[in-house]
């Protein structure tokens, strides 16, 4: 996704729902703590998910590397995506 538009997502008080960054295609729920609650951000990510995106979680831990999270299913859905898109 070069060429896409991402930026950081706003948090409403309106009640609407928006993801911490906004990209094409994925629901982003970002923390970034001491120690991180993986499965947490995942859970938020998953509810908030409008349809067509795919949630995820990404999660730093303090002094250690980010980690991205997304259920299994969406996982295997966005690989077989990429496989039959792929260049033969």
């Amino acid at each position: 996704m070069p060429d896409a538009l991402i930026r950081r997502g706003l948090q409403y008080r309106s009640g609407e729902e928006v993801p911490d960054v906004e990209v094409p295609c994925f629901w982003v729920e970002s923390k970034a703590h001491r120690r991180t609650n993986v499965r947490e951000a995942l859970r938020q990510a998953v509810e908030t998910c409008p349809a067509g995106r795919w949630p995820l979680a990404v999660c730093k831990d303090d002094g250690q590397p980010p980690l991205v999270a997304m259920p299994l299913d969406d996982f295997l859905e966005l690989v077989r995506e990429w496989w039959e898109a792929r260049p033969r």
